[in-house]
């Protein structure tokens, strides 16, 4: 999935107060709390940006620290401050050093971000859970609850960083990360009601990928789309199974199977389909996940609703993408017309690398529509 995928990452920016083991919160503490701001590598020559250490949620409700980067316009805010864009980055990884703000050079997203602060708008990107030292925790690769209160969260806690951001904002993603924007989407308004949410833009969202991994079990081979598929089916079942407090995905797998996502939940993306090692999805499992107890599970985990979505919904695809295909958005967005939600929709001649041209362009025409900067 298009994101990090090629960053070279090793350095992390450690607050020196702030450690992974700070995740409980006091009676005072909430989430969206800044905990720490740290400046960025020189390098990187991203003008005043900063790193974020806050205060979010993991799935079951409990404290959580997360990271991620702020962004800001260069010059003086307008009135009423910056609005914000909250982006959310495609897959990089399941481990602590796989996030944009543990990259040795400047991330790949970094280029994007600066069009939208040129723009005129602030610009914040999360790490999501588990991408960065501060986490204690697997990352939980295409949890919807969490993947929107740590985009949501965020925003939060650079409005206490920085006081000429505004309280309006919209949440804009790719890949994973559009997963992640329609996620928010649909809880941004309820979870934090004293910010005014926009809209959501999203571009080639992975979805359907609970539904699909349903059907698997130990009787799946190799083939060309089913190993694609087996790597994020891999990292899905390895965020899963690094939630303790979850489901129990012991029965279904086979020594193999707990050998590779033990693997996989320290890697970042490009290792992935090394750990795999070119094993079926079906040598990853003692038995079929095609039962009511895994469905329900994988559904609460990574499916994205169909309703509850109040703010102005934009999605782009890739005609030619075969990570997240047509087909996937168009039951995405099926169920999306089945519920009565509304959207946009606009199709490109592109593959999954190549949405990040016309895609992002359309994308901004949207966010630009619905939030104006400046």
């Amino acid at each position: 999935m298009l994101g990090t995928l090629r960053l070279l990452l090793a350095v992390v920016f450690v607050a020196s107060t702030v450690t992974a083991g700070v995740a409980a919160a006091g009676p005072d503490e909430r989430s969206g709390d800044l905990v720490a701001v740290d400046g960025l590598p020189p390098e990187w020559d991203a003008g005043a940006g900063r790193v974020l250490t806050y205060r979010t949620e993991d799935a079951h409700g409990r404290p959580a620290l997360a990271r991620g980067l702020l962004l800001v316009p260069d010059g003086p805010a307008p009135a009423g401050g910056w609005p914000i864009i909250s982006w959310d980055h495609g897959a990089s990884g399941l481990g602590k050093a796989c996030g944009l703000t543990s990259s040795v050079t400047a991330p790949v997203d970094l280029p994007y971000l600066r069009r939208l602060t040129g723009l005129g708008y602030g610009v914040v990107a999360t790490d999501y859970l588990g991408l960065s030292a501060v986490s204690d925790r697997v990352h939980p690769y295409l949890n919807t609850r969490t993947e929107a209160t740590a985009t949501i969260d965020i925003v939060r806690a650079a409005r206490q960083a920085d006081d000429e951001l505004s309280a309006d904002w919209a949440v804009f993603g790719v890949s994973q990360g559009g997963h992640a924007a329609l996620s928010t989407g649909s809880l941004a308004a309820s979870y934090a009601p004293e910010l005014s949410f926009h809209g959501t833009a999203a571009l080639a969202p992975g979805s359907q990928i609970d539904r699909l991994i349903g059907l698997a079990g130990p009787y799946v081979p190799n083939g060309p789309l089913l190993d694609d598929f087996a790597v994020l089916a891999a990292a899905m079942l390895a965020g899963m199974r690094g939630d303790p407090a979850g489901f129990d995905l012991e029965p279904y797998l086979s020594a193999d199977g707990r050998q590779v996502l033990q693997a996989i939940s320290t890697e970042c993306q490009p290792g992935w389909a090394r750990a795999l090692g070119g094993r079926p999805m079906g040598a990853l499992l003692s038995r079929s996940l095609h039962d009511a107890e895994f469905a329900r599970a994988a559904a609460e985990y990574a499916g994205l609703p169909a309703a509850g979505y109040d703010r102005p919904i934009f999605v782009a695809q890739g005609l030619l993408d075969t990570s997240v295909p047509l087909p996937m958005t168009l039951a995405l967005l099926h169920d999306f017309d089945r519920a009565g939600t509304r959207y946009e929709f606009r199709t490109f001649a592109a593959d999954h690398q190549g949405i990040m041209r016309d895609g992002f362009d359309a994308g901004v025409r949207f966010l630009q529509r619905i939030l104006p900067a400046g």
